[in-house]
């Protein structure tokens, strides 16, 4: 549970939400924390909006049956042709560049969404990079679902039983910086025999971007949403929100 201190006007007052976010476990099966850095975007939020959370961790697509239930909303939700019809979407959180991780040399210059014509995508069950990619994957590229933890994601790439993940990077960094990174602070951060020295293929340009949103059901707690979009209007205006996006 994670919960912190709120400053509301004297027109509003506090409302406890639960807040669902996926689950996702390391190789022993534990849950990854919530990093500080979207902790402190949480708190900003209730701060701004007089809504106290309580996180509620699930595998993602139950999570996603959940909120639809009207149990609760949801954080991390991108937008769906078929996620419109059953949610209330927040305005964006913040928008993310999405990158092609792929391996080998056959895939080493990917730049476009013409390249993955017929390629198979890695991903967890339950998730989508927004409305472009839902549209991709009928014309495209297949989409393999699974609930492997990443690293085991990407030895489907080494033994070529998929071509692609994909993965989301911050405005803020260059290709290179993210080449860097994905190696130093992902594979390498493993420390898995299998990964060691492994060197993975980032696309040449993102391929999508992705909005990032909380979301409702649209029969449920459209009234949390209303507090959530005034808190993201603040944050925003203000400045507080934007500063902590840019160590998202």
């Amino acid at each position: 549970m994670f919960t912190t201190s709120i400053h509301v006007s004297k027109a509003e007052t506090v409302k406890h939400v639960d807040l669902y976010y996926p689950e996702n476990l390391d190789a022993k099966g534990r849950q990854v924390p919530l990093t500080s850095e979207l902790q402190n975007v949480f708190a900003n939020i209730e701060r701004q909006s007089g809504l106290k959370f309580t996180i509620v961790i699930l595998p993602w697509k139950r999570a996603q049956i959940e909120v639809a239930r009207g149990r609760g909303i949801i954080y991390g939700l991108s937008k769906s042709i078929e996620r419109l019809e059953i949610y209330r979407f927040s305005a964006p959180v913040l928008t993310l560049p999405v990158w092609a991780i792929s391996y080998g040399p056959e895939n080493a210059n990917i730049a476009e969404l013409m390249d993955l014509k017929g390629k198979i995508v890695a991903t967890s069950v339950g998730v989508t990079h927004g409305v472009e990619f839902e549209r991709a994957r009928k014309n495209f590229f297949v989409v393999e679902e699974d609930y492997l933890p990443f690293q085991e994601r990407l030895k489907k790439l080494i033994t070529k039983r998929s071509d692609v993940i994909f993965v989301p990077f911050s405005f803020q960094l260059k290709r290179e910086e993210i080449e860097y990174r994905f190696h130093r602070i992902l594979v390498d951060g493993f420390n898995d025999p299998e990964l060691n020295g492994r060197r993975f293929n980032v696309s040449l340009n993102p391929i999508f971007l992705d909005s990032i949103h909380f979301a409702s059901s649209k029969r449920n707690l459209q009234d949390v949403i209303d507090r959530i979009d005034i808190a993201l209007a603040r944050g925003s205006k203000d400045g507080s929100l934007l500063k902590l996006l840019n160590n998202y």
